[in-house]
């Protein structure tokens, strides 16, 4: 097999990049799950590091990030809101997938991974069905003590799970890549308009004028 050659087919980055989106998806769906099935009531916590990382389970019925205690109508929004954001990541990714390099296909794939990990949590995820209502989230950061301190901004500071992280570092991810490319895009407008315009010469001036012949 020449993978050189195949490294070089379209298809190849398709398959791969959509393989990526897929995987980061099932990774979702399933430390969800076996967290659920391990911790069984939400609250549950197992420290990883001392007041700082611990696994607990979590319902987020709200935003991203455990945020917000969403009634009905509020989780129909954020269920709308999660089908536009993959609608258009994925759109998105099929409409720049000739012009745009390896680094935004796999921003793109994070992204979509993200979106469509929530989204299947917020559709199918009701008490009724499942015995509890909403997103699973099970990675939770402490930064100011620990679950014994008092309560704040940043104690706990995170409850989320593996689609949100996508979503966040993908969002930076393609700030980063819009600064590079404005800066790119910058220097090779400066350098088309430092570049020197040649003046084509007048062809006459190339003719011989009859002027040393015969001497």
């Amino acid at each position: 097999m020449d993978w050189k050659k195949l490294r070089e087919s379209p298809l190849f980055w398709t398959i791969f990049f959509a393989g990526l989106a897929f995987l980061l998806l099932v990774l979702d769906f399933a430390t969800k799950w076996i967290v659920q099935a391990n911790l069984k009531e939400e609250g549950t916590s197992i420290c990883l590091i001392p007041n700082f990382l611990y696994i607990t389970l979590a319902y987020n019925t709200g935003a991203a990030f455990s945020l917000g205690s969403g009634t009905v109508g509020g989780r129909i929004f954020n269920i709308a809101i999660s089908i536009i954001m993959s609608v258009l990541f994925i759109g998105y990714y099929v409409i720049s997938y000739k012009k745009s390099g390896k680094f935004l296909k796999s921003i793109l794939a994070l992204l979509i991974a993200g979106a469509l990990g929530n989204l299947i949590d917020r559709c199918f995820y009701w008490k009724a069905t499942t015995g509890f209502d909403g997103v699973i989230d099970w990675i939770q950061f402490y930064l100011g003590g620990g679950p014994n301190a008092s309560t704040s901004i940043i104690n706990p500071f995170a409850t989320f799970n593996i689609a949100d992280a996508c979503l966040v570092i993908g969002v930076i991810l393609f700030i980063v890549y819009l600064i590079l490319d404005s800066v790119k895009t910058s220097k090779e407008k400066q350098a088309a308009e430092n570049e020197p315009n040649v003046v084509p010469s007048d062809p006459s001036m190339h003719k011989d004028n009859g002027e040393g012949k015969d001497g």
